[in-house]
């Protein structure tokens, strides 16, 4: 096989300049050797003709998805392959099992298992272990975030208090090793536990190894919307403790909100990112959207308990997220098996459809499924105009947090990358493709430090899209929600042809993990 291949007669949106350029791009293995006009033999190399009007861009990067369990189990995400993205970052919201230990992954497998699919068996699991048993088998690169929350429960179980001296020591040698062993930076998840147990002080203590390795701190906020003011002003305090820059997971509230809390970081020192997607539903485990955290802090059996005693069963039937009105807008997306004809359906509409109240139908539900289930939850507060504001901003990078799991997932993992395209393309495509670059590819590859990727340019990795004339264009909608957008005509990994399936050479997993 030719490991030299040229690609002719393309648009190239580098990442770099204002506008896209005629030229062709020259592979070499894995990297790209060349950009411009390239004289090359017959024979020479693997010539790639583009049709006219295709645009090559680096290839996509997910700045937060939720991938570990299906690049685990296969090795690719073709949702996102579709749509151009050649590398995923996973270990989100600080509860991955990536890093656990048997403990830790069991208590995830109960817990966390809607979103991130489940370590089967449950076993210690470093980040070097992930690395080891996925080499070989990859068609796409992962990078690999540290999880605080693991690393709390790595030590401490679900312990409600904050760490000790000792603890927090034996937690910063946790984050050292990950990063060691090629981890990207540290996230947290706090609206999830244990991670939300962890204050300003003491993760910004476990972040501080961070600053040597020039990594982020990634954080699925306290709060959004109404509170993402406060929100960002716990990260940025983190960072500024820790001497490091930090990146908000799904960003989104009032842009007034959100730019005041900018200048703040600014004048603060400290460089914020973050990442979001074009969909106002949001979408995560159930127990997460239902039920308020201290039912939850003890673990699943406590929780499974309280939901079986009648006197707090009654005490939560009174809260404002087991009514009628707030259950209209919560989607089942994982539900138990024999429940699957309810999936993608309100809950209040399921729940009438055994004639039941819908708040006492949903605690049967997460009664039934041992709280193994995951749901959608509308945000009519975000609007369009807000999050035409989110994806414009120079800060911005795209993150489909993206989940595989389940009988009805998000359309936001097969579809957001092509979806924020026809955002920045709206203006033209002539400077549109380079936005589309740089939001898609570049800003996520300078967030998390992965130096060459995410721009067109000799030497750089040859993770490559090549999108068709006819653009971009997603088909999940909240109905079909894995339908695959169309219009990567080329994808390439480390050089090699990944997409369509029939272009891809079969055998071949070019795929690494990246840092």
């Amino acid at each position: 096989m030719n490991s030299r291949m040229l690609l002719r007669g393309g648009l190239v949106a580098d990442g770099i300049g204002a506008t896209v350029q005629r030229a062709d791009v020259l592979i070499e293995g894995p990297v790209i050797a060349a950009v411009g006009h390239v004289d090359v033999s017959p024979g020479e190399c693997a010539e790639i003709g583009l049709a006219p009007g295709s645009v090559v861009c680096p290839g996509f990067i997910d700045a937060h998805v939720h991938a570990e369990g299906p690049l685990l189990a296969g090795g690719r995400v073709d949702g996102a392959l579709a749509q151009g993205v050649t590398t995923l970052v996973a270990g989100q919201d600080g509860q991955s099992w990536i890093g656990a230990n048997a403990a830790t992954a069991g208590y995830l497998n109960r817990y966390f298992a809607p979103v991130n699919g489940a370590l089967e068996p449950a076993r210690d699991f470093s980040v070097a272990d992930f690395g080891a048993a996925v080499t070989g088998r990859l068609m796409q690169n992962v990078a690999v975030l540290a999880s605080q929350g693991t690393i709390r429960h790595n030590i401490t179980g679900m312990t409600s208090r904050p760490l000790d001296e000792t603890e927090r020591a034996a937690a910063r040698r946790q984050v050292e090793d990950a990063l060691a062993e090629g981890a990207v930076g540290l996230s947290s998840g706090l609206d999830y536990l244990p991670s939300r147990f962890g204050g300003v002080e003491e993760t910004a203590e476990l972040a501080r190894p961070l600053a040597g390795a020039g990594r982020p701190y990634v954080s699925h906020l306290r709060g959004y919307g109404p509170d993402v003011r406060a929100g960002l002003g716990e990260l940025v305090a983190v960072g500024l403790g820790a001497g490091i820059r930090v990146h908000a997971s799904h960003l989104w509230g009032e842009p007034g909100d959100l730019d005041a809390a900018f200048t703040a970081a600014d004048r603060a020192g400290v460089a914020l990112t973050y990442d979001m997607y074009s969909y106002r539903k949001s979408s995560t485990i159930l127990a997460s959207l239902l039920l308020p955290p201290e039912v939850q802090a003890q673990g699943p059996e406590h929780t499974l308990a309280v939901l079986a005693d009648p006197g707090q069963r009654a005490a939560l039937l009174g809260t404002e997220k087991l009514t009628g009105d707030y259950l209209h807008n919560v989607y089942l997306g994982t539900v138990p098996e024999s429940m699957a004809s309810c999936a993608g359906l309100p809950v209040a509409e399921a729940a009438a459809r055994d004639s039941r109240p819908p708040g006492e139908w949903v605690l049967d539900l997460l009664v039934t499924a041992g709280l193994n289930a995951g749901g959608h939850l509308d945000r009519p507060a975000l609007t369009d105009a807000s999050l035409a504001w989110i994806s414009t901003c120079d800060r911005h990078c795209a993150g489909s947090d993206g989940i595989y799991q389940g009988q009805h997932p998000h359309p936001r993992g097969y579809g957001a990358f092509a979806r924020l395209a026809g955002h920045y393309l709206a203006d033209g495509p002539e400077t549109g493709y380079q936005r589309l670059a740089r939001h898609l590819a570049a800003g996520a590859a300078d967030a998390y430090g992965l130096r060459d990727r995410g721009r067109i340019a000799p030497g750089m990795a040859a993770d490559i899209c090549v999108i068709g004339p006819d653009g971009l264009a997603p088909h999940a909608t909240y109905d079909a929600p894995r339908r695959m957008a169309t219009g990567a005509e080329l994808v390439l990994v480390n050089g090699a042809v990944v997409w369509p399936p029939a272009r891809a050479t079969a055998g071949q997993y070019p795929g690494r993990m990246v840092g």
